[in-house]
């Protein structure tokens, strides 16, 4: 290893310091990374690995892979924080290393270590690698699936390689869904079919394309091997329930309508890569505008380029696609970003001109700004009136708050210093390496301390010790990981809080202060930790 992969190897290295922390101090389970803590454990105690059951009801939303992985983790390392979010991390350092392992397969190996550290050193990776959730892991899979892909059509003498690609993307299903198979069709079969165009009136014979039917019949084949009996398993043991909601609801329902408020202009894709693929969008439009010049290219300017095009078609197609559906959340993109960071690798050979550097300028400040306008004003107006209204007073969270968002205004002044030196001094395109380096940092302290103010973990500690409890208010499932139990999720509905009550008159009442009103109006007496409060009828135990 030669000094520049070792200054790469140390910019990635710093940038994930803060992992140690996480795992000595791990942050509180939030959103949808309770869910994949908890339906493993409810396999295991079950006996049935085929239906995902979470708080004894099945949970059709998701096929069972990432509950698969997360139950193996769990084995190893015990039900906690950290075994739930290791596959997470395991898939993003994957599909790094795949990134440098495509390069080195076309001799192209620093570009491919730079995209591995160019994917490794952003907000994107950073946030999702540390979330017990399927976007990393269906992430790895569609890499993988599109690499392979790409290793088969590009003169590699291997059957096999296609074929490892659709078995790629049947994994990719059974993560999440139709994105696993949809996102490396899109990106690779159009490549594909481009591959075999008559060229300077040349004509592909019938053989050509018979052979071309083949592949992809084996393609196609080897995905259905091994996504197609977990579907086959849970369709004739659950029936139309399964299909109602997996395939209408999650599927079709989100592609056509807004779920759960999840909405966005047509642009909104573009603001994501803006801002969560920081540093590296301050050369990302440039990047793009390399390849495509020219479009038509020789072969002189695809060496000077080597896969640019195919990268930009991986990266565009999966934001377009995402752009036209109606539902969006910006991790929906997170497979677009290994081709992302591979056309940034391209260009980090290169030298910004006095136009890149104006732009890339523009684009690094702008989020500082906005990071410093959050800071000022989320901890003092936004929680603080949100506590008063809830009939709080802010505590020392405020503080915690505080220093994580000025943590992330560093981060982000970080970017626009990595990208004054890194075209003015000597340093260069390290400077903005280890731009991305600190940047990623922050967000990672930033998060812990986040989580860490919001008083999660101090509310279960004290709700589920509890005989009788159930939670009131959106967004409170991650607890059913900690109570080890089922428990009573009682939503909005004041009658069912107030028939449970009834029943259970010493029972406690997890919700978030927003609903606090709500509890107060039933009799409880409200302790308040950070964002959450228990609430009790009589004394707390």
């Amino acid at each position: 290893m030669d000094r520049r992969h070792l200054l790469l190897v140390g910019a990635v290295l710093l940038g994930w310091m803060p992992l140690f922390s996480l795992w000595l101090n791990p942050p509180v389970l939030t959103g949808d990374e309770a869910y994949y803590a908890r339906v493993p454990v409810e396999m295991r105690e079950r006996g049935d690995w085929i239906v995902p059951y979470f708080n004894g009801e099945p949970r059709y939303k998701k096929p069972p892979l990432m509950y698969w992985l997360v139950a193996l983790s769990q084995s190893v390392f015990g039900e906690n924080e950290v075994s739930s979010r290791l596959p997470s991390l395991v898939a993003v350092f994957l599909t790094g290393f795949l990134l440098f392992w495509f390069g080195r397969k076309f001799n192209l190996a620093e570009t491919g270590a730079w995209a591995a550290a160019i994917f490794l050193l952003n907000p994107m990776t950073a946030i999702l690698g540390n979330w017990g959730a399927p976007e990393a892991t269906l992430c790895l899979f569609v890499t993988a699936s599109i690499i392979f892909g790409l290793v088969g059509m590009n003169g590699e003498a291997s059957r096999l390689w296609l074929p490892l690609s659709g078995a790629s993307a049947g994994l990719g299903i059974l993560t999440k869904g139709a994105p696993g198979i949809i996102l490396p069709v899109v990106v690779l079969f159009p490549l594909a079919v481009l591959k075999l165009l008559p060229q300077q009136g040349e004509l592909r014979s019938w053989s050509v394309w018979g052979k071309f039917a083949v592949q992809w019949g084996l393609w196609f084949s080897a995905c259905l091997t091994i996504a197609a009996p977990w579907f086959v398993a849970v369709g004739l043991r659950e029936g139309e329930a399964f299909w109602q909601v997996f395939l209408f609801r999650e599927h079709v329902r989100r592609v056509v309508e807004p779920m759960e408020g999840h909405s966005g202009p047509l642009w909104f894709y573009l603001a994501v890569v803006w801002v969560l693929f920081l540093p590296w969008s301050v050369r990302l439009p440039y990047a793009i505008a390399a390849t495509l010049k020219p479009l038509r290219r020789t072969p002189v300017e695809e060496r000077q380029q080597p896969f640019g095009l195919p990268m930009l078609w991986w990266s565009v197609s999966i934001v377009a696609l995402f752009s036209a559906i109606s539902t969006k959340l910006p991790h929906y993109i997170f497979p677009a970003f290994p081709a992302l960071a591979w056309l940034c690798a391209l260009q980090m050979r290169e030298d910004a001109t006095k136009g890149e550097f104006v732009l890339g300028l523009l684009i690094a400040t702008l989020p500082v700004l906005g990071a410093l306008y959050a800071a000022s004003v989320i901890p003092n107006n936004v929680y603080s009136e949100l506590l008063r209204k809830s009939g709080f007073e802010p505590g020392r969270e405020l503080e915690i708050l505080r220093f994580a968002l000025n943590l992330i205004v560093f981060g982000f002044m970080s970017v626009t210093a990595g990208w004054l030196c890194a075209t003015l001094l000597p340093l260069r395109k390290y400077s903005l390496l280890f731009s991305g380096a600190v940047l990623v940092l922050v967000i990672l302290k930033s998060a812990s301390c986040i989580l860490a103010a919001s008083g999660g973990r101090d509310a279960v500690d004290v709700w589920a010790k509890h005989e009788r409890i159930a939670t009131f208010g959106s967004d409170t499932e991650w607890a059913v990981f900690y109570a080890k139990r089922t428990v009573p999720l009682l939503g909005r509905n004041r009658q069912k809080l107030r028939e449970f009550l009834t029943k259970n008159p010493d029972a406690a009442i997890l919700s978030s202060v927003i609903f606090a009103p709500e509890l107060r109006d039933e009799g409880l007496k409200l302790v308040r930790f950070g964002f959450w409060c228990v609430g009790f009828r009589n004394e707390r135990k």
